[in-house]
């Protein structure tokens, strides 16, 4: 697995997941996956390389962490961790929640919507005001 473009994507619905992934492995990226906030951290504990990317739903059903803590944890480990957040309801609360220098794909969204968002952030286009 080259972990130079690992991508961990973090959604507690498998289709979700699923369509991500197969989008972005096409795009060249190498995928993780968790379907809550806990295998995110065990994850993010695991791997010593860095991972180029967490994609994150901000609402991982009945976990106590959020996405918006996934991103937060994912930064102490690595400042430079790029964060797309994913979310139906909750994207009024980025601003305030969101890490800086984040992107945020408001559900619905075309997978290449999210290859493109992941790509800007690595290519450091950073569009956000975050």
């Amino acid at each position: 697995m080259e972990l130079s473009k690992a991508l961990l994507i973090v959604d507690d619905e498998a289709s979700v997941r699923d369509l991500l992934a197969v989008a972005l492995e096409e795009a060249g990226y190498t995928i993780l996956m968790a379907s809550d906030a806990k295998g995110a951290v065990a994850i993010l504990d695991e791997l010593p390389a860095k991972h180029r990317a967490v994609i994150t739903d901000v609402n991982l059903g009945p976990d106590i962490l959020t996405g918006w803590d996934i991103a937060r944890l994912a930064r102490q480990r690595d400042p430079d961790m790029a964060i797309v957040y994913m979310s139906g309801a909750s994207g009024h609360q980025w601003p305030s929640h969101g890490v800086p220098g984040s992107i945020l794909v408001p559900k619905p969204f075309a997978p290449a919507q999210m290859v493109m968002a992941v790509s800007q952030l690595l290519n450091r286009g950073d569009p956000s005001p975050l």
